[in-house]
């Protein structure tokens, strides 16, 4: 959608300025920025700059930036420190780049900013393992604050200790109860990863071999993802994964990933999912989170999330789209992976696909799904546009696992206890006859209600919003595709893409029935919240729009549903189902 322009008068000039959506923003390493404050350096070409009410004779008093560190592991932070300007630009900035920029030309090509206040004299950087040379430059405008970005000072170089430290570690489940994958990135492919587990942390006596994977610009469909640079598409790494298999159920193991040749991560742990519906069974599930600080609500949920995982020995994490909102630029799903990095290494985070995910316009032959045409599902009433930024799921797919009973991440299920769990894509054809469709319903179909009684489905597009303006999308997910959770009795169907919540009493057809299925809209794990009217159809049960995740605890008995805000962790809505 389009932004704000604001207008701001200073020293008699008053100027219009057009600001940059969150959406072309950086924020990898840790800084947000906020449209409405001053321009964005991404404008650091106009010609008309913010005039500071101090009078400066010349340029070149910060001459040296100084850091703390010169090498980091990830996630670390760096601070940076310098003589303060005695008349700085409104708009001076300090940026982190990749040494090969140029110091005079590429004063806009920096990976991550941060706006200079007046008297501002140190700023702390939360440092992500790029596996490259980096450095801090200090820019500032020339002709009095009105003119292009100058360079001023750059720090040492500082780069990581270990470039093949592994990194973004995290689990999913296999295709079997007694499996799963564990997952890292490093920079090299060349020594066989490894990862080594046990019963205790002093022991870790079993060790299995992966296979390494990668991807290339080219090897994605279109737009500012086949495009290389600090804003662009970055070298991913190469993603290593292990199978662990022959895992006792609901027992603890610990375990660290890495190799001797390149070092190894810590030790850390998880909980085997049950093989018996007789155990009670804790899961959290939300959609549409993003990077802290660009989605504001982010890192917040993630927090709540974490303690939630600990305190109540969570068994899997369901993300029902909308995962790192990347959209080209490469940084970005390195601060995603990084965030989610203390959670999803101690539960198996299972991953569905949305349209910041795959939707793409052109560059058909090289989507992941092998979905037909150049742009995948394209149906004139839809509004499928190109909100992946040229992406089409490659990078997800490279950087997730599933079960392998479907179209890997598109379509997928499996089990947990008592649960019988089902992913499918609404950005795929969903329509009857079509692959998904046929696919969906034999699943559906297969389910043993006496060995998992609650049946969950997830998708990315709600089928139900009382939000004014909704998809259309969803009125033709309630054509096709809620008939077959009718039929098969589905009892919770989850989504987001709108971000807000919004709980159904048991629905069809837009009725409130008593053989229905409850539709909870849960899109509310971090991104910028959507705001606007609701028409309080008498579907709606409850609606409110903030940040939070929501907390599934089942047995084969009984299904109790929580939903929590972020910001002091209460329980807002809950219901419960039984058998």
């Amino acid at each position: 959608m389009e932004i704000f322009c604001y207008v701001i008068g200073l020293v008699f000039l008053v100027v219009s300025i057009q600001c940059e959506e969150h959406l072309y923003a950086h924020g990898p390493f840790g800084k947000a920025h906020l449209a409405v404050e001053i321009p964005n350096p991404l404008n650091c070409n106009r010609t008309i700059g913010l005039f500071s009410r101090f009078i400066r004779s010349k340029l070149g008093e910060i001459s040296e930036l100084n850091v703390s560190a010169r090498n980091y592991s990830n996630m670390e932070k760096i601070f940076v420190s310098w003589k303060p300007s005695t008349a700085p630009c409104k708009d001076d900035f300090i940026g982190i780049y990749f040494v090969e920029i140029p110091v005079s030309t590429g004063a806009c090509d920096y990976v991550d900013f941060e706006f200079v206040s007046h008297d501002q004299k140190n700023s702390t950087w939360s440092m992500l393992n790029l596996r490259r040379p980096l450095e801090f430059r200090y820019y500032s405008r020339d002709d009095k604050c009105a003119g292009k970005y100058i360079f001023q000072a750059k720090s040492l170089v500082v780069q990581p200790k270990n470039v093949n430290e592994a990194t973004q570690v995290h689990l999913a489940l296999g295709d079997r109860n007694d499996q799963i994958y564990v997952s890292y990135v490093s920079n090299s492919s060349e020594v066989t990863p490894q990862c080594e587990y046990g019963l205790s942390s002093s022991s870790l006596s079993f060790r299995v071999n992966g296979t390494s994977i990668t991807y290339k610009a080219s090897d994605m469909c279109e737009g500012k993802a086949n495009k290389t640079g600090p804003q662009t598409f970055i070298n991913p790494g190469y993603m290593h994964t292990m199978l662990l298999q022959g895992l006792r159920p609901y027992t603890t193991y610990y375990y660290r990933v890495g190799s001797d040749e390149h070092g190894w991560s810590v030790i850390h742990q998880f909980i085997n999912r049950p093989s018996s519906n007789d155990e009670r069974v804790h899961l959290l599930a939300y959609g549409d989170m993003g990077v802290s600080p660009i989605q504001s609500g982010a890192k917040p949920t993630i927090d709540r999330v974490l303690g939630r995982v600990i305190a109540d020995n969570v068994t899997a994490i369901l993300h029902i789209g909308d995962i790192s909102y990347a959209r080209g630029i490469g940084a970005l799903w390195e601060g995603f992976m990084s965030q989610i990095e203390a959670t999803a290494a101690r539960v198996p985070y299972m991953v569905g696909i949305g349209n910041h995910e795959y939707d793409h316009i052109t560059g058909g032959e090289k989507d992941p799904s092998k979905a037909p045409g150049p742009g995948g599902f394209r149906p004139s009433w839809g509004n499928y546009g190109s909100d992946s930024g040229g992406e089409c799921a490659v990078p997800v797919v490279h950087r997730f696992h599933s079960p392998s009973n479907g179209n890997g991440l598109f379509w997928y299920s499996f089990d947990i206890g008592a649960a019988h769990i089902v992913y499918f894509s609404t950005e795929h054809d969903f329509l009857p006859s079509s692959p998904q469709y046929l696919w969906l319903e034999k699943d559906l179909k297969s389910v043993d209600r006496s060995r998992t009684p609650w049946l969950i489905v997830g998708s990315h597009r709600p089928m139900y919003s009382s939000l004014e303006g909704t998809d259309i999308v969803g009125e033709h997910l309630q054509e096709y595709i809620e008939p077959l959770l009718y039929k098969y009795h589905v009892d919770l169907h989850l989504f987001a893409h709108i971000h807000s919540y919004e709980r159904t009493c048991p629905v069809y057809q837009k009725r409130c029935v008593k053989n229905g299925v409850t539709q909870v809209l849960i899109g509310m794990g971090g991104h910028d919240l959507s705001n606007g009217k609701y028409s309080h159809a008498d579907w709606s049960v409850y609606h409110d729009i903030d940040y939070g995740y929501t907390h599934i605890s089942l047995t084969k008995t009984e299904l109790s549903f929580y939903y929590h805000h972020t910001s002091d962790n209460k329980i807002v809505d809950q219901f419960k189902l039984t058998k």
